[in-house]
């Protein structure tokens, strides 16, 4: 896990390059906290930088940026490359190396595969790898998009970087808000990719490479080969094989280091099935770590943490987090989020990561994303319940429409109800992933009427449009699964754009790489060609990987009520929620007038009246405030 920089002037410039690349790489300094490094190609105008959290080959043998004295070419490179070991047997055994690193895998492949080595690395990574003969940069990103990317030809400059706060150091960065981006954080409180709340600055698109030259952009095209494929197996024991024998690999293969490997367990079934195969893969000190709240039982999963502990032997590590640790921490948040996510279940990422480095951990399994792949959330089996009455309520008429929505706009403002008429009114798919954050009746109602003059009529539902057309082209051709819609939805929305964000920035924060075993692409295609009635199975959700674990978990791990990850902001910071947002909401609306002030008010006392079903709402414009302070 690593930082990395990089500047390619398009045309000559005045900049310093050296002084530009070490001010990015001193932004990074907390993803790499052990070296650091550049280059500087001057007659091309070329800049790149590094800093470098040692994980294989701790020797300055693995010293980034790397240079393969054949080929001449340079990389600067981000995560891990699981496989590289059987690259190596694979393509590259007449090879000398000079070290044992996935780095110079990732040259010499290059040298002997060009681009095709892509569709060979399985892992998660984002790197940068200079071509001197074609004078050309490559750079690609893992499928999932684990590791970060940004970019930006402002100034006649292409540049790039594990994290926006990096790039706002260049003197050519301009920062200027989205306003239709912005527009859609509230509805999904995050941005989805390739948006960035700044206009002229990209995130990198997952399972991509670009080629840059002296001309700029060449190519940005997919290289990810996630499809849809028919599975074959006789019964359903052996679709629950595969998937058990899938997942043991994924978990092996994550846990290659050269330090010792830890992992995140709340007790649920997901991070207890990543510490059992940890368990049945090494004999070695494995040290697991979990949060709990105190005097908040509801919140709580540290029996069922202990009892895995216990049960796995393993060297367990236990944070009690007080409401003082919490409202200390919340205003911090932004420091590390140079990108806006309003997720409060991110927080308790941040001193689970804490209680990680202390223990002197690096690395760290979790099991983030099967809720997602596998239908693990009871809203799912309530969304194909509800799907079948809102096709039916789909062919009323459109005055019929109308005369509902209208009413319970008024009678049932922000409740599930009024956003099932308001999207029957306008026509709109039922189900829009992630959509946790403010209402659209609600937001519509709250923001101001220049900013949607400003807006133009743009429309958060474009995003659910984009999602279900990638759907569909996954598919390939193959019949239309409404779960399997949810739990692709889930991946692409959920995992992607929100869980692994926080893994890292919250990670890294404390120098702490997080490896996600269910985000083995391999485990990825697998369990979205899962057919969905092998998810929700009498009354049972996540129901084939559940089967599939009853070899490694008890019943009482697999079969009880999930709890999820969470932390209870409304028990311990509504009050500072309320007075943060009322304290500082006319100053943020003289600088940006998004929002009806009498609107927000409304609302506030609504919360403060004991109304809980504004929390998100009140919490969205809370985070706005605070990150928009920080970063404008």
């Amino acid at each position: 896990m690593c930082g990395i920089n990089g500047i390619f002037q398009l045309s000559s410039s005045s900049a310093d390059l050296k002084n530009c690349i070490s001010n990015m790489n001193v932004e990074l300094a907390h993803r790499g906290p052990d070296d650091k490094g550049y280059m500087i190609d001057e007659k091309m105008g070329l800049a790149l930088g590094q800093t470098r959290l040692s994980i294989i080959d701790l020797s300055s043998a693995g010293h980034q940026p790397m240079i393969d004295p054949v080929g001449e070419n340079t990389i600067i490179y981000n995560g891990e490359v699981y496989n590289f070991k059987l690259l190596n047997d694979k393509f590259l055994k007449d090879e000398v190396f000079s070290s044992h690193s996935d780095t110079e895998t990732i040259l010499k492949l290059y040298r002997k595969l060009g681009l095709d080595m892509l569709k060979e690395l399985n892992g998660m990574f984002a790197f940068a790898l200079w071509d001197s003969k074609k004078e050309e940069l490559l750079i690609a990103r893992d499928r999932s998009g684990k590791k970060p990317l940004y970019f930006s030809e402002m100034g006649n400059t292409f540049s790039f970087s594990s994290e926006l706060k990096a790039l706002f150091k260049l003197p050519w960065i301009s920062k200027n808000i989205d306003e239709k981006v912005l527009y859609d954080f509230l509805t999904f409180n995050t941005v989805m990719t390739p948006n960035t709340m700044f206009k002229g600055i990209q995130k990198f698109k997952p399972g991509h490479y670009m080629i840059v030259n002296k001309s700029g952009i060449k190519t940005y095209e997919s290289y990810n080969d996630l499809k849809f494929r028919k599975l074959n197996f006789s019964s359903e024991a052996e679709l629950a094989d595969m998937v058990f024998d899938k997942l043991d690999e994924s978990v092996r293969m994550r846990m290659i280091s050269d330090v010792p490997v830890g992992a995140f367990l709340s007790g649920g079934v997901d991070s207890s099935a990543i510490v059992a195969l940890m368990r049945n893969n090494t004999q070695e000190d494995i040290k697991t770590f979990t949060i709990g709240f105190e005097g908040q039982p509801n919140y709580n999963e540290l029996d069922y943490a202990e009892k895995i502990s216990k049960r796995y032997n393993t060297n367990h590590f236990v944070k009690t987090v007080t409401p003082n640790d919490l409202l200390e921490f919340i205003p911090k948040i932004t420091d590390i989020y140079d990108e806006p996510q309003a997720d409060t279940t991110a927080i308790p990422i941040y001193f689970i990561s804490q209680l990680a480095k202390e223990e002197n951990i690096k690395v760290v399994l979790n099991g983030d994303g099967p809720d997602e792949l596998f239908s693990g959330y009871k809203n799912y089996e309530r969304y194909v319940k509800t799907y079948q009455y809102f096709k039916a309520a789909s062919k009323s008429p459109k005055f019929v429409k109308r005369i509902a929505n209208s009413v319970t706009t008024i009678l049932k403002p922000g409740k599930p109800i009024s956003e099932f008429t308001n999207r029957l009114y306008h026509n709109q798919d039922f189900y829009w992933p992630g959509s946790g954050g403010m209402k659209e009746n609600v937001k519509n109602d709250i923001i101001s009427k220049s900013f949607k003059q400003r807006i133009n009529g743009h429309s958060s539902y474009t995003y659910v449009e984009q999602l279900k057309s990638e759907y569909l082209d996954f598919l390939n051709g193959n019949a239309f699964d409404y779960i399997n819609w949810l739990c692709f939805s889930g991946y692409k929305h959920a995992v992607i754009e929100r869980f692994l964000f926080r893994s890292d920035r919250l990670g890294m924060a404390h120098s702490i790489e997080g490896r996600t075993p269910f985000m083995n692409h391999e485990m990825v295609e697998l369990a979205l060609s899962i057919p969905g009635e092998y998810k929700i199975k009498n009354g049972v959700n996540k129901y084939i990987l559940k089967k599939s674990l009853e070899r490694i978990l008890p019943d009482e791990i697999l079969y009880r009520k999930k709890m999820g990850f969470n932390l209870p902001i409304r028990e311990w910071a509504s009050d500072t929620i309320y007075n943060g947002v009322k304290d500082n909401i006319e100053q943020f609306n003289k600088d940006t007038d998004l929002f009806s002030l009498e609107e927000v008010y409304k609302i506030l006392e609504l919360l403060k009246s004991g109304n809980i079903q504004y929390t998100n709402t009140v919490w969205t414009i809370y985070f706005l405030i605070n990150w928009y302070k920080k970063w404008f």
